[in-house]
């Protein structure tokens, strides 16, 4: 008897198509005291978990908290039986020297390893959003993806990028280009740990909460035009209320705008970002990624200006919320107009192949732009340098 499958093959070609859908529960939680034994937050995130879990904590935190190992030890030993169990706790490089390459990442997808941990224990990453990056890409390729648990522990990482579904490392001279899309288990946002900051990473997250304003609420971009001053004296009362604002749009639009893995080639949030990670991989990583988000912006809104998008005073008014919150918009390396460009190619390389930058229209509102001359970045980076001097 002939295979009538068979025999259909022959005939003709087929083509199967099915979608698939899978549904993540992204949790915040914000919390006093977040770590401590018996913190209802904490229990809540680690329901569901089993058996190792492995713990990483950023240097820079470890230095100002160092009672932080302990707690977490008693915050696990309060959990309700039967409870998962912390079998390693370890303190990493913060910053960007974490996300140099694979070592790190493949330190900690080891660890996962070593210790027993399975798909149904965890990761806790404790610390900035270069910590959460490395260990986070490290838990989603040990057996193809570990619970993450985030624990970020710097305004940047708070109003920005804990809430988001990706990690990464630097190679190749470029920023992020190697990672992976991996939705948190949880993440834990403690505002006490933002009270030890050091000012420069302090101010430096609220980069990206001018940014997510400039997108999406001019009420917010007045917020932190109105009182900056009171930002830079670490009014915390206040500055909570703009990382809340901040964290929720970016959390927003990531979950509900239609593109949680960045299948197309918009990239709203990514406002400012292309001269930013250029300019961060051209200095060898050494400005932050907040700082160099700042000057980004301001490059940014210049260059909507030059292109006839955006209104001068508008551009003003951005670049002087951006030096009251004492926040760069100059870098001697943007000078180097060719390499500066490079950014673009590499930026539309990240993007996936299409090219794609949203420029303000106004205070609220952005479109995407898929062609930018050169010489208006030239003319942009000209007035940027000139309003800096």
């Amino acid at each position: 008897m002939s295979n009538p499958w068979i025999s259909s093959q022959s005939q003709s070609e087929h083509a199967w198509t099915t979608q698939v859908g899978t549904v993540l529960d992204h949790r915040v939680w914000w919390s006093d005291q977040i770590l401590s034994p018996g913190n209802a937050a904490f229990a809540a995130a680690m329901e569901g978990i089993h058996r190792n879990c492995v713990a990483f904590i950023d240097s820079g935190v470890a230095e100002h908290w160092p009672e932080l190992g302990g707690q977490l030890l008693g915050a696990f030993a309060a959990l309700p039986g039967p409870a998962p169990k912390l079998a390693h706790i370890e303190t990493i490089p913060g910053g960007e020297a974490c996300k140099d390459g694979l070592k790190f990442t493949e330190h900690v997808a080891k660890s996962i390893f070593d210790h027993g941990v399975s798909r149904h224990g965890a990761v806790i990453a404790i610390g900035g959003g270069a910590v959460l990056d490395a260990v986070g890409f490290g838990a989603a390729i040990a057996h193809r993806g570990v619970r993450l648990v985030r624990v970020p522990t710097t305004t940047l990482s708070q109003d920005d990028s804990a809430m988001g579904v990706k990690c990464g490392v630097n190679a190749f001279g470029q920023k992020n280009s190697l990672g992976s899309f991996a939705a948190p288990w949880a993440v834990l946002c403690d505002g006490h740990f933002l009270a030890t900051l050091p000012i420069e990473h302090w101010l430096g997250g609220f980069s990206e909460a001018v940014k997510i304003a400039l997108l999406k609420d001019p009420e917010l971009f007045e917020q932190i035009h109105s009182h900056a001053s009171a930002i830079v004296s670490r009014d915390l009362n206040l500055a909570q209320s703009v990382i809340r604002r901040s964290a929720w749009l970016h959390r927003q639009h990531i979950l509900e705008g239609g593109d949680p893995f960045e299948l197309g080639t918009a990239r709203p949030l990514d406002h400012g970002h292309w001269s930013a990670h250029r300019l961060e991989a051209m200095s060898g990583f050494a400005v932050p990624h907040g700082q160099a988000v700042s000057i980004g912006i301001a490059l940014d809104a210049l260059l909507a200006v030059e292109m006839k998008m955006l209104e001068p005073s508008v551009a003003t008014r951005i670049i002087a919320t951006l030096t009251s919150l004492e926040l760069p918009i100059w870098h001697p390396r943007l000078a180097n107009g060719d390499e500066l460009e490079e950014g673009l190619e590499h930026f539309r390389q990240h993007l996936g192949g299409m090219f794609s930058i949203p420029l303000l229209t106004a205070i609220g509102s952005a479109e995407e732009v898929a062609v930018v001359d050169p010489q208006h970045i030239r003319k942009a980076v000209a007035s940027l340098r000139t309003l800096a001097s």
